[in-house]
């Protein structure tokens, strides 16, 4: 198992994580619809997905060199991990917005400790699932 690091810089941005099939729509809640509290991530600890929806992260300035879309960045592309596993990451000021937690509407909320390289969304409001959905164009996964 590795875990993910800052394309830019070479920062390690998560705990050591196994990659697993993609929770299906009913497996996860949120907070709303929760039957125990606190509601659990999407993903467990230790385990990260391709997000199937395509490219949630679109928006933000990018490091220079890395271009804005690129082939391939839809669906499968952004690893999705639970927040726990997080390491080396800052919040982005301003972006921490929704009512009870982050919404994620509004752009990459964190960033790499290293360099400061937007590299990701950490989402948790009432009405969304716990999770991080990492950019797929700013992060690596060096091979185990």
């Amino acid at each position: 198992m590795t875990g993910f690091h800052c394309a830019v810089c070479g920062a390690r941005l998560s705990a050591p994580v196994r990659e697993v099939a993609p929770p299906a729509e009913g497996e996860a809640w949120t907070p709303l619809d929760s039957p125990v509290d606190p509601c659990p991530p999407r993903m467990a600890a230790g385990t990260f997905a391709r997000d199937p929806e395509p490219g949630r992260i679109t928006w933000g300035p990018l490091p220079k060199g890395f271009k804005r879309f690129r082939a391939g960045h839809g669906p499968g592309v952004d690893p999705v991990l639970c927040p726990a596993d997080l390491v080396g990451t800052v919040k982005v000021p301003g972006r921490w917005i929704g009512c009870c937690g982050p919404a994620g509407a509004d752009g990459p909320n964190l960033a790499c400790a290293g360099c400061g390289a937007r590299v990701g969304l950490w989402i948790g409001d009432c009405y969304t699932w716990l999770e991080v959905v990492l950019d797929g164009r700013l992060v690596r996964r060096p091979p185990s």
